[in-house]
């Protein structure tokens, strides 16, 4: 008889044992998902705010037209098919030689500062890698005329 008790009290401590060992390994589990969850909407909105900062420099660097090394066609294309004197009338309106300019790709021109997209990325044709003077916007337009005028006699319409 004393033997049974022995076995029953045995297994009621055993039970108890593996009861409580579960216990506070399903209350750890439950406490280390919460924090992964945390840590994981954390590491989700720094992800995010990067790829807003990576939009926002692309959204920058597509904004404007690196025109120091432009060749002609290039010049051409982004000022709608223009020929060269449309295009030096185009930059001497309302603007001094020194000014310094940003070109977008469809040819809009830019003096100052601007903010360009929805996350509030601003441009500043003072400071932006892409700037260029009116006069050497000008000066580039000059050295490729005749390949930017051929452009534009042979994309002109028959009259």
């Amino acid at each position: 008889m004393k033997k049974n008790i022995y076995l029953a009290s045995f297994s009621l401590v055993l039970l108890a044992g593996f009861a409580t060992y579960t216990i506070y390994t399903k209350t750890n589990d439950t406490q280390n998902i919460e924090k992964t969850k945390r840590i994981n909407q954390v590491l989700d909105k720094e992800t995010i705010e990067q790829s807003k900062k990576k939009l926002s420099e692309k959204n920058m660097e597509d904004f404007s037209i690196d025109f120091k090394n432009a060749d002609a066609e290039t010049i051409y294309n982004t000022f709608n098919n223009s020929n060269a004197d449309s295009i030096i009338n185009l930059l001497e309106i309302s603007n001094d030689d020194s000014d310094r300019i940003l070109v977008s790709p469809d040819g809009t021109i830019l003096s100052g500062q601007v903010i360009i997209d929805e996350n509030g990325t601003e441009v500043d044709s003072d400071t932006d890698k892409n700037s260029i003077t009116i006069k050497e916007l000008k000066d580039l337009v000059l050295l490729h005329k005749p390949q930017i005028d051929e452009l534009a006699a042979q994309n002109s319409p028959l009259e």
